[in-house]
């Protein structure tokens, strides 16, 4: 057995009426003063106040007790959007946006995508592999317990297949759980320019028939915005995939108001991502269905699109007053958001969409793994979940959230098994 005890707070992120936390329950992260929490083997036995776990608890020579006194315990965050498998740089193409030039005219001038899609044609798939391996245990030593990952960045049959397998691969390795999700409808491929009906058939003609047969992906993701594919794409890509038996997401309302809401809510997404131009009644729809939307304050800020703060004020009340399960992801990826720690998100997400210490938090863990249909197993601290979680060293959670940046975690659980953030 691994005991953990005397912990300031031990905050459960329990949801009171179940996954996802919305509403009333958002707010409330579950915090249990000088708490306990009994492992056994990958699995939580018993939580709850230090002096009622303990009691029921004899100890023997083999037990491994951690005293956590001055200290909080977490879940382990899970990051639910990340983009963690691809080649090249896109640094040099940042020195473009800082003197001005837009997202979109990057995309235009064939950079963006297009550019990271070549470097990632070119690369083999053990550099791809050993690339995010290391991007993995980086985020580990930072966190994150589960993460979803994209493929997206080879738009091609060939080089979508080869991202998948390094995804499967990495699932045998990572010390996090990795949920793959396929997003061969990323960008209209520059081959296909001329033609795009013909990559959508590609789609859902070869590729998406061939990823269900080998079980590659357990997600399929569409970005429908207007530097991606239209919502009569996104939507024969979606009925194909849902056919198939695959889970949907869908980057929806990026750029512009585009569909991608109203379209992933009528198939019955999991989540809609990004959200920044997403209506009030793509809000209501989606508080009524219960879809989460994935807000990625990293884009925001790396992009340096502040006029989108605007929007944000003004969408994140609006959906909480409508319901929606709001989730926070770190959106990794080499162009828009090279970021991979969730503590910096929520340190975003503070500032930018004013969303509390305990909101923050709860957006990173129970409401990603609903966002991920993972939520009976991961993202809070109760008996019976997998044993997930992180010892911070900070007296609240208020505490911890308020500095910014990484620091304070001492040690990482997972799966019931200790290690330090190194």
């Amino acid at each position: 057995m691994l005991i953990i005890k005397n912990a300031s707070e031990l905050v459960t992120c329990r949801a009171a009426a179940g996954a996802p936390a919305r509403g009333a329950d958002f707010s409330n992260s579950s915090i249990i003063k000088n708490g306990a929490v009994v492992i056994d083997g990958e699995t939580i036995v018993a939580i709850g106040k230090n002096s009622a776990v303990l009691a029921r608890r004899r100890l023997s020579a083999r037990d491994r007790v951690i005293d956590v006194s001055g200290k909080i315990v977490i879940p382990g965050f899970i990051d639910c959007h990340t983009h963690t498998v691809f080649g090249g740089s896109r640094a040099n193409e940042y020195r473009l946006k800082l003197k001005g030039l837009s997202y979109q005219d990057l995309h235009k001038r064939k950079g963006g995508i297009h550019l990271t899609v070549e470097a990632t044609r070119r690369a083999s798939a053990e550099e791809l592999f050993s690339r995010a391996k290391k991007t993995l245990d980086e985020m580990f030593a930072r966190g994150t317990t589960t993460v979803e990952i994209k493929s997206g960045y080879g738009l091609n049959f060939k080089d979508e297949v080869k991202i998948l397998r390094v995804i499967r691969r990495l699932r045998t390795c990572a010390r996090q759980d990795i949920v793959a999700t396929f997003l061969g409808a990323h960008t209209m491929p520059l081959e296909f320019k001329e033609d795009r009906g013909r990559y959508v058939r590609e789609i859902t003609e070869k590729m998406l028939p061939y990823i269900q047969k080998e079980q590659l992906a357990d997600y399929c993701d569409v970005f429908c915005d207007p530097l991606g594919f239209t919502p009569k794409e996104t939507s024969e890509i979606f009925k194909t995939a849902k056919n198939l038996g695959l889970g949907l997401r869908v980057h929806g309302e990026q750029t512009a108001h585009y569909g991608g809401a109203g379209i992933g809510i009528a198939y019955g997404v999991s989540s809609v991502d990004h959200c920044d131009f997403v209506s009030g009644s793509d809000i209501k729809l989606m508080g009524k269905k219960r879809i989460s939307a994935v807000l990625l304050p990293g884009t925001l800020l790396h992009l340096m699109e502040w006029p989108k703060l605007a929007l944000l004020s003004k969408s994140v009340p609006e959906m909480k007053k409508a319901g929606v399960p709001i989730v926070l992801a770190t959106d990794y990826n080499p162009g828009s958001s090279p970021l991979i720690s969730m503590k910096t998100v929520m340190d975003l997400a503070l500032r930018f969409a004013r969303l509390d210490y305990g909101e923050c938090l709860i957006a990173s863990t129970i409401n990603a793994a609903r966002a991920l249909d993972r939520a009976n197993r991961v993202g809070s601290l109760e008996k019976g979940k997998q044993a997930d979680l992180l010892i911070i060293d900070a007296p609240t959670l208020g505490d911890y959230l308020h500095a910014f940046g990484d620091r304070h975690i001492e040690h990482i659980v997972k799966k019931g098994k200790v290690h330090n953030p190194v």
